[in-house]
């Protein structure tokens, strides 16, 4: 089976990040930022098997320069903050030929083109089973004469009769009315990503067979019981390769050991559900088949004490002879009633029921009830017996199963607080960015000034 991955963040300039610069690492390009003059020179990195820029439907055509594309972002986005770029990182299927490959990125692609944005996307190889794509698409949507749109507007609320709220009149005497912004698209809404790890999903299936088919719900919501890896990434990889402990690929083998003890107990159960309905059945049909052979032995019986009174019985006094042959019949008819409800009891405790052809089937009630008389309860005590060890062993299973869900939280609860340590150092790591950017910042103006002093400026 295919590998599912696909990973969606956001480029933005809070992060001191440059969409100039990403986009020449990932296509592997030669770029210039306009902005800042710093040349991205990545036209000898190795791995960068193919590279296209997809536009949508209102974008100029320069756009289709790599440069000119980015450059116009950056121009753009003013703000320190600015988010400048979507990113969808996603793992190629090994199982498809390069220009399937290829392909298949292309019909993901459009989908996002159709949505208003402009696509840079770069398959990356470098044959170590890592195929992947780096899909870079714009944040703002684009008008109908080739601007790019705002990425959000104010929309006045209204009243119960469709004016606007007054609130009140700033200091240059103009009216304020109540508003909020909207987005200008919905590429922000939650559910969009959904939508978008669907559609990689189904843009993979669409060349892949049933047998290595993905699906982009985690395990639990498609029902497996199964505890999901962590993404180990090639940094990871790169030193468990050299021999190395590497803490995220130790994290997935103790996964991949749950998951086989998971499946191992999980054969185990389904096993033994087996072996139960079987020994039900037999049990249950070896009590109806010794109920069948009583009632043949009775009749048998009866049988023998209608001749024997017919055979002794004179005509003189055939009134006395018939009312005892009566009295006979009438004593065998009830142990022939008395067997049958006997074998029906049987029936009903071994958890059977009996069909119009007289063919004994297993109800849905997979263990004997208890109502039987004595007679039948006795038949049965032997397969009560192994029902009591069948689910002796399911209780070992089942308390197995809860060792491995305890395993199993425990893990996630590491996995969260890697997840949150993780998070820290980026985020002091990003204090710290900000701080010599700050500290920076103070020392050009200190040069500057001490410049201006001494005359070398403003002459």
């Amino acid at each position: 089976m295919a590998i599912y991955h696909c990973s969606i963040k956001i480029g933005s300039k809070a992060n001191g990040q440059s969409a100039v610069a990403a986009a020449a690492y990932r296509a592997g390009d030669e770029l210039k930022d306009k902005e800042t003059g710093l040349v991205s020179d990545y036209s000898r990195k190795g791995g960068v098997v193919f590279s296209e820029i997809s536009l949508c439907e209102n974008a100029p055509a320069e756009y289709a320069d790599r440069e000119t594309l980015w450059n116009a972002v950056h121009e753009i986005e003013k703000a320190k903050n600015s988010q400048l770029w979507r990113e969808f990182e996603v793992a190629l299927p090994q199982e498809l030929s390069r220009a399937e490959q290829i392909d298949t990125v292309r019909d993901f692609v459009k989908g996002l083109t159709e949505q208003g944005m402009c696509v840079d996307w770069s398959l990356h190889d470098k044959e170590d089973g890592n195929p992947h794509a780096h899909i870079m698409a714009t944040m703002r949507s684009i008008t109908e004469d080739g601007k790019w749109a705002p990425k959000s507007r104010k929309v006045y609320d209204l009243d119960e009769n469709g004016e606007r709220i007054f609130q009140k009149v700033d200091k240059s005497g103009r009216k304020q009315y109540k508003n909020h912004k909207e987005d200008y698209n919905d590429w922000n809404k939650k559910e969009r990503v959904e939508e978008w790890r669907a559609a990689w999903a189904a843009c993979c299936n669409a060349r892949l067979s049933e047998r290595d088919r993905i699906d982009h719900r985690s395990y639990e919501r498609q029902g497996i019981e199964q505890e999901p890896t962590i993404h180990e990434g090639y940094a990871a990889r790169k030193i468990a390769a050299e021999g190395k402990p590497s803490e995220r690929v130790l994290i997935n083998e103790e996964i991949r050991k749950r998951n086989n003890m998971l499946k191992q107990l999980a054969e185990q159960l389904h096993n033994i559900e087996q072996q139960l309905a079987e020994l039900i059945k037999e049990k249950g049909s070896a009590a109806i088949n010794a109920g069948k052979q009583r009632i043949a032995d009775l009749l048998a019986r009866r049988n023998r004490t209608v001749d024997s009174n017919v055979r002794g019985t004179a005509d003189t006094d055939r009134e006395p002879a018939d009312g005892k042959r009566t009295a006979a019949l009438s004593d065998t008819d009830t142990l022939i009633r008395q067997a049958e409800v006997e074998r029906r009891a049987a029936i009903r405790s071994a958890g059977l029921a009996e069909n119009e052809s007289g063919e004994q089937e297993l109800t849905a009630e997979s263990a004997p009830t208890g109502t039987a008389i004595e007679r039948g309860r006795a038949a049965l005590t032997r397969s009560a017996a192994n029902r009591r060890a069948g689910e002796s062993e399911l209780d070992k299973s089942e308390a197995d199963t809860a060792s491995a869900a305890a395993h199993r939280a425990e893990r996630d609860a590491e996995r969260e607080r890697f997840a949150a340590e993780e998070r820290r150092k980026a985020e002091e790591e990003s204090r710290r960015r900000e701080e010599e950017r700050r500290i920076a910042e103070e020392e050009e103006r200190e040069r500057r000034k001490n410049l201006k002093r001494k005359g070398y400026i403003g002459r």
